[in-house]
């Protein structure tokens, strides 16, 4: 069994992984409560810039439409698949919690359940990244006319006398 070491500046030796110099031993306990808290501060962040863009787009007409086709840009996609992998992994973990502390009367399969997790997360996010990736309801920001709109009408366009 390792040991940690409590002497003086044991607080920065024991932060740091063993590879790196450190005391701090990774194991999956550590990785799944690392996982978890930081997927929740980003969804809660997420929460919190959803709401303004929410707010902000619902001024007029055409801010919504902005916002609409900003959120079909490619770094937005990414965003959302972030925060798919997110919801996922924060919620199933969530529920791996409450079966391990209040289900399961003991349980000595904690490695086991949370690769086994793992790997559904992963299985669920290659599935919902698919439509999440191939879906479009207008075009990009980047485009020049929104679909079903009238054609912009440019000087290029009334030069050759039509």
């Amino acid at each position: 069994m390792h040991i940690p070491d409590r002497g003086p500046g044991s607080a920065l030796a024991n932060a740091v992984p063993r590879q790196l110099g450190g005391s701090y031993r990774l194991f999956t306990g550590s990785l799944a409560y690392v996982l978890h808290r930081v997927t929740g501060l980003g969804l809660i962040i997420f929460l919190f810039f959803h709401i303004i863009s929410i707010t902000k787009a619902n001024h007029t007409p055409e801010a919504y439409d902005l916002m609409i086709r900003r959120m079909q840009e490619p770094d937005f996609k990414l965003g959302e698949l972030c925060l798919y992998a997110a919801l996922l992994f924060h919620g199933l973990n969530g529920m791996r919690i409450v079966w391990v502390d209040f289900v399961a009367k003991r349980t000595t399969q904690h490695k086991r359940i949370f690769w086994g997790l793992a790997a559904l997360v992963c299985a669920l996010l290659v599935a919902g990244a698919i439509p999440l990736i191939l879906h479009t309801n207008v075009q990009p920001l980047h485009s020049d006319q929104l679909p079903g709109a009238a054609p912009v009408c440019s000087p290029c366009a009334t030069v050759g006398g039509k």
